[in-house]
């Protein structure tokens, strides 16, 4: 790798979130896998390169435009006089879109397969699910949680989130239900909260695995769902934003905008005007 992305990705490490900076560091490996089938050096890419690069993308106009950020961001850092992603500008999208939220009979299907069994690692994957979606929990936030930072007299958990921002969330009464089964089988009063077989703290990468193999589904989906569920059930937006840690009210907001494409979806599925009115429900979210 080049040592002026080593160094870059070494000042990130202190300031970004894990998930982030492995986004950040695939992306600029990627860029700089094009530069050099270009005979090309960092220090001499031009916009024209970047944009050249960005247009050999197959992706989501999103994603495109998150590479160039990444890549602007990279050369703010050399500090370099022209750099070649600064002016480059695209065009602002009107509405922000969230992937398909699992309904809640898809989630009770996902955590009821899960139920019934004592081993230690199925209710351990259990009290995953139930963190993420009863509490709204990112995967980097569940692996760094400690046992310590679990009151189960008051039922919360005190969460380190994003850029290190601190928050308490509660707990559910299933969450709860499931920590303790989960603990009195560990025997541990300290340490990680979830751990591997081998009694090691879980990775990021680790707690996707296996929200996918064990429960055939992507775990930022059940965040996703438990503030659009929340919201449909009549909560606040602004307690919403406090559960799930974000700084701007913006970013709570798309959650009204699903709300009203379930509406959407309801009335395509349900009113006597529309003929086709059977769509399946209980599908895998893993897209």
């Amino acid at each position: 790798m080049n040592t002026d992305i080593e160094s870059f990705l070494g000042y990130l490490r202190l300031h970004t979130a894990a998930t982030t900076l492995i986004r950040k560091r695939f992306q600029l490996q990627a860029f700089d896998r094009y530069v050099a089938a270009q005979d090309k050096h960092l220090t001499e890419v031009t916009q024209s390169d970047v944009e050249s690069y960005l247009s050999s993308l197959e992706c989501e106009a999103v994603y495109r435009r998150q590479v160039c950020y990444v890549i602007r961001e990279f050369y703010e850092y050399l500090k370099t006089p022209d750099n070649p992603a600064l002016h480059i500008v695209f065009k602002k999208d009107t509405v922000r879109k969230l992937p398909r939220v699992p309904s809640q009979p898809v989630i009770e299907g996902i955590i009821g397969n899960l139920a019934g069994s004592d081993t230690i690692l199925r209710i351990r994957d259990r009290l995953m699910i139930e963190l993420a979606y009863g509490s709204g929990l990112r995967r980097s936030e569940m692996v760094k949680l400690d046992i310590e930072d679990i009151n189960i007299e008051r039922k919360t958990a005190y969460i380190i989130g994003k850029g290190g921002n601190e928050r308490i969330v509660p707990l559910t009464a299933k969450a709860l239900e499931a920590l303790r089964e989960y603990l009195s089988i560990r025997q541990a009063y300290r340490g990680a909260l979830l751990v591997s077989f081998l009694g090691k703290r879980l990775s990021s990468g680790s707690v996707y695995y296996i929200f996918r193999d064990k429960a055939g589904i992507r775990p930022h989906l059940l965040r996703h769902a438990c503030a659009s569920h929340m919201l449909k059930n009549g909560c606040s937006i602004r307690v919403i934003q406090q559960l799930l840690g974000h700084k701007k009210l913006s970013a709570t907001q798309i959650y009204t905008q699903v709300n009203k494409e379930d509406l959407r979806e309801v009335i395509n599925r349900k009113h006597p005007g529309n003929k086709n009115s059977c769509q399946k429900d209980n599908e895998l979210y893993l897209k």
